[in-house]
């Protein structure tokens, strides 16, 4: 009896954590955000970060929602969902690729591009940095911007006091329609002038004097300040209990309050929880300079719960490449670095993904469960006092540079005549210290050809493949003539 008890709560388990993304709530008008606990239980700056999105992404007269940014590319912070803690739908099976997105996290680097509004809110609406979108994006072909988006959740992170670690809160979490994305869109920056028929449109009760104060308190805002005051303020105020008592009627008896236990519902996220055994916190996967000019995988902080499954590192080209260059099991490693054979290059990324055993002894990569960010050469400096620019960049593993000129610098081959470019060890390095025959004039810098630059419309590019292997604290200069510096990239980090 004992054993078909545990079958029992094992399967009803099993039931709860297979039904789990079916069962969130959907979103379809503004109305149905009033009905949620802004500044409750949800953080208030959801509305923030929705109001962004929805104002961001384009919808076409079809219901058709695509990206104006690439998540690839880390834009606005965001970067790939893996759903590993299964908080949504798997993704779909076929020859069109899906992937799951997420933003809204403002540590990270990238998170500076979204609005002031967002990025530091006003009192009252700060967030603590829990709320975030993730959407789904239907790839054709596997980029970023453009890329069109099927589905859209707002979600949080558990609080602290729950003991999570950093998993999501399915009870928080919920699926928004285009058609509220679209009403949200109404009340973009340009709508300033029709407050009221906002008001009107959304059925608010709010008066004209509130509409001034919200103009005047909000400025060029004012929409997102009338938003946020029909979703949460004024919601709030209607329910308010009606505390005024008649006049003609004084109480005799005490006033005395009766606690009536509220049924609460039972709490199925603690229950994922306990099957999902998820206390992970932000798992870190980055390719890195090695030694030797080799690519180096880190991954640090990899939940509990997926080492028991047995997890490998697994190298790629690029994001979009799905042939491995090299893997490994990482055992019971939380974190680590593995030093690999393959050449640094710009693009390299490194994934997690299941081991799939053959037999005993042999194993290969089996289903991929999160990407790290794809291996990015530093941002070109300008060359000072001229339109044109320095890069230091890796190819194979050498020590390479760029030089951007503008279309408009006709005669640099003319200004340029006696400058060249030097790589250095370090920073520390004197001007006439670089490396030994580890330099070129800057006129004999090749044309580069390759399709990618033909975005740089007003740049030429040109560029120098030196012997020298990458290694942190390398950087390259811009010699002018004699020892006149220009340019100095910022040393090569690991």
């Amino acid at each position: 009896m004992m054993k078909q008890s545990g079958a029992i709560v094992s399967c009803v388990a099993l039931l709860l954590f297979f039904t789990s993304a079916s069962a969130i709530e959907k979103l379809d008008k503004i109305d149905d955000l009033r009905r949620l606990k802004f500044g409750q239980t949800i953080p208030s700056h959801s509305l923030l970060l929705l109001y962004w999105f929805a104002d961001t992404i384009d919808i076409n007269n079809n219901n058709v929602m695509r990206l104006t940014f690439d998540p690839n590319s880390g834009d606005y912070g965001s970067h790939h969902y893996g759903n590993y803690e299964r908080l949504l739908d798997p993704l779909p099976q076929g020859n069109i690729r899906y992937r799951y997105y997420t933003v809204g996290n403002l540590n990270q680097e990238m998170s500076s591009e979204l609005p002031s509004y967002v990025v530091h809110p006003r009192h009252g609406y700060e967030g603590r940095n829990r709320d975030r979108i993730i959407f789904r994006v239907r790839e054709q072909n596997v980029g970023g911007q453009g890329g069109q988006i099927d589905r859209v959740y707002i979600t949080q992170h558990f609080e602290t006091s729950d003991n999570q670690g950093t998993r999501y809160d399915p009870a928080h979490t919920y699926q928004v329609s285009t058609n509220l994305l679209r009403q949200i869109r109404e009340f973009s920056e340009e709508e300033n002038d029709n407050l009221m028929d906002l008001r009107n449109r959304f059925g608010s009760n709010t008066n004209n004097a509130q509409l001034r104060y919200i103009t005047s308190s909000w400025g060029q805002l004012a929409c997102l300040g009338l938003f946020l005051y029909m979703v949460i303020q004024e919601k709030q105020s209607s329910n308010q209990p009606n505390r005024r008592q008649s006049s003609t009627r004084k109480s005799k008896q005490p006033d005395f309050v009766v606690n009536i236990p509220e049924r609460r519902p039972y709490d199925y996220s603690r229950i994922y929880g306990t099957i999902l055994q998820n206390q992970r916190d932000e798992m870190k996967l980055q390719v890195m300079t090695g030694s030797n000019g080799k690519a180096r995988i880190l991954w640090s902080k990899v939940p509990v719960h997926l080492i028991n499954e047995g997890v490998m590192v697994v190298l790629y080209k690029n994001d979009a490449e799905e042939k491995a260059l090299t893997y490994k099991s990482i055992g019971n490693n939380k974190s680590g670095s593995y030093d690999t054979s393959v050449s640094l290059n710009e693009g390299l990324q490194v994934r997690l993904h299941k081991v799939k055993k053959i037999c005993c002894f042999w194993s290969r990569v089996g289903e991929e469960i999160e990407r790290g960010a794809e291996f990015k050469n530093p941002p070109a400096v300008s060359i000072e006092g001229f339109n044109a620019s320095l890069q230091l960049f890796v190819k194979d593993g050498k020590a390479c540079a760029r030089i951007y000129v503008k279309n408009s610098f006709g005669d640099w081959r003319t200004k340029f005549k006696d400058s060249w470019i030097g790589f250095y060890s370090s920073a520390n390095k004197a001007t006439n210290k670089y490396e030994w025959w580890q330099w070129q004039w800057a006129t004999k810098f090749q044309l580069n050809t390759e399709s990618r630059f033909q975005n740089f419309s007003n740049d030429i590019v040109y560029e120098y493949h030196s012997g020298m292997t990458i290694a942190p604290g390398i950087q390259a200069r811009f010699i002018l003539r004699d020892e006149v510096e220009k340019a100095c990239t910022p040393s090569w980090r690991e």
